[in-house]
């Protein structure tokens, strides 16, 4: 069943409940994004990039930055001093080698890099307490409006007489656009990326010729995705993704939380999807405090796709030499239990009707306790608003994604 059409436009204007006039800002803005607008802060060289991308493949001709990049990547779980003295020891023990004069230092190696693929971070504006975000409806705040604290680092507010205004903490976004365009410089990695549409030709060849089958082992073989493919939303070209998010404790010590989301794609077969070269990272939030508004948050890597399905993501293939418009299809969105809340703005789990699939339940809390939980019996003691009759687990009520809409109206 489809779920009622909602007037996002409507709701702008008419809805006055403070949190839930924020989400269809949010909502709305998705709907209108452009890869111009203030929030993809991508330069003109980027936006040109992801418009009109190179049509060659990756060159480095110089050995002194193959060197630097080769090491870069080399020392990925290294530190920056790590990286410098490996130059340096590299450059004193070959003096006269070619191009040893070409070594970069680390800060140029990453401009180096930039330049060549298109890859490059974003930052925005956070709450120092991890609360939200500045960006959509909280773009122009200068205090958070959660937990009062200031947008601005107050040492150099104080030590400038509040002329200079520095960000008293950021987070960093890594746009999908250039990830997906540098997927396809390289002749073989172009050719992997053709799995998706192959294996569906052969799973449509088996239904017309069985009827069946004959082995699911791949989301290609789900219905989630043949029916999209069947209803003409995922075409030959198009990309389709999948999203994970999480959180991630970096160190034994709980100062160290922050909060991770990256990008799957799944147009990939599953032997190589799931590798780490593959995985495109999406977003990091630092901590040590645990998101709010998470929505303040995902906004700027959803409005980067949003406005790549609006517009189409132009990509030069070069196992084919050829270019085409891809459309971004995202199939999946993945989290555990606590984190799909995240996604769905639902209450989570020890909500009152905490189903993930949005069934309506009733969950059952213990007298003055706020946790619910899915017990199907009714208790002894009689708690307000857990005090329903015994639930057959063979009759559940049934729900469905009508009921959303209808709730949110």
């Amino acid at each position: 069943m489809h779920p009622p059409q909602i007037n996002i436009q409507h709701l702008r204007e008419y809805v006055v409940i403070p949190k839930l006039k924020e989400t269809i800002e949010f909502v709305f803005a998705l709907s209108t994004a452009t890869l111009e607008d203030p929030v993809a802060k991508l330069s003109p060289q980027a936006l040109e990039h992801l418009q009109d991308p190179p049509r060659r493949p990756l060159f480095i001709d110089s050995v002194g930055h193959h060197h630097s990049i080769s090491t870069y990547l080399a020392t990925e779980h290294s530190s920056e001093d790590a990286y410098e003295k490996i130059c340096r020891s590299t450059a004193r023990n070959f003096t006269g080698a070619p191009g040893i004069e070409d070594l970069l230092s680390f800060h140029k190696v990453e401009s180096l890099i930039e330049a060549m693929t298109g890859v490059k971070k974003v930052q925005h504006d956070m709450c120092p307490n991890s609360c939200l975000a500045f960006t959509g409806p909280y773009s122009d705040e200068e205090v958070c409006p959660l937990c009062g604290a200031s947008r601005w680092n107050q040492e150099r507010l104080q030590f400038t007489n509040g002329r200079s205004k520095v960000p008293a903490k950021r987070f960093t976004t890594i746009p999908l656009g250039p990830q997906l365009q540098v997927l396809y410089c390289d002749p073989d990695q172009a050719h992997q990326m053709h799995y998706l549409y192959e294996r569906t030709q052969q799973i449509f060849a088996e239904l017309r010729r069985t009827g069946s089958i004959s082995s699911v082992d791949d989301i290609a073989a789900g219905w989630d995705y043949l029916g999209v493919v069947l209803d003409g939303d995922i075409k030959k070209d198009d990309i389709v993704l999948m999203v994970s998010l999480d959180g991630a404790q970096l160190y034994e010590s709980k100062q160290s939380d922050c909060w991770i989301y990256i990008w799957i794609i799944l147009n990939l077969s599953p032997d190589k999807r799931y590798k780490k070269v593959h995985v495109c990272p999406g977003e990091f939030i630092p901590g040590p405090n645990k998101p709010k508004n998470i929505d303040s948050f995902l906004f700027v890597g959803l409005h980067h796709i949003a406005a790549l399905q609006r517009e189409g993501l132009h990509i030069w293939d070069a196992s084919e030499d050829c270019t085409f418009k891809s459309g971004l299809y995202l199939l999946f969105k993945t989290a555990d239990g606590p984190g799909l809340v995240c996604w769905d703005g639902m209450v989570g789990h020890s909500g009152r009707k905490g189903c993930r699939v949005y069934c309506p339940m009733q969950g059952r809390r213990k007298n003055q306790g706020t946790h619910y939980y899915p017990v199907l019996l009714k208790p002894l003691d009689n708690v307000p608003g857990s005090d329903h009759p015994d639930i057959n687990v063979f009759q559940l009520p049934l729900g469905g994604s009508g009921d959303y809409a209808n709730n949110l109206m």
